[in-house]
């Protein structure tokens, strides 16, 4: 394989693990109160398009930055939400993951 080609197929498939450990972590974490393929409300937002609108609950458009304070502390952006601060969120490997995941819907 040219050295070239070799480059990119490292990123790629390390990319394509991140989701799927994002994908495994949202289904373990998020998935009880977020649906992932529409933006249909449960307890919280459906996050199908998650990057293409304006959050829910009120912290503005939801970019890779807003979304790892979000997911990090959502106290911390608002005082009174209801999303929880979860121990596997503070793993920066996970929440990139689960943001990465998120990017796919």
């Amino acid at each position: 394989m040219p050295l070239l080609m070799m480059a990119f197929a490292v990123p790629f498939s390390a990319q394509a693990s991140d989701v799927e450990l994002g994908e495994k972590v949202f289904k373990k974490r998020c998935v009880v109160c977020h649906n992932p393929l529409t933006q249909k409300r449960k307890i919280g937002p459906g996050l199908q398009g998650v990057f293409d609108r304006e959050s829910e609950s009120g912290i503005g458009k939801l970019t890779e930055a807003k979304l790892h304070e979000w997911l990090l502390n959502p106290k911390a952006l608002k005082s009174n939400t209801r999303m929880p601060k979860y121990g596997a969120m503070q793993d920066l490997a996970n929440r990139q993951a689960v943001i990465d995941y998120l990017k796919t819907l």
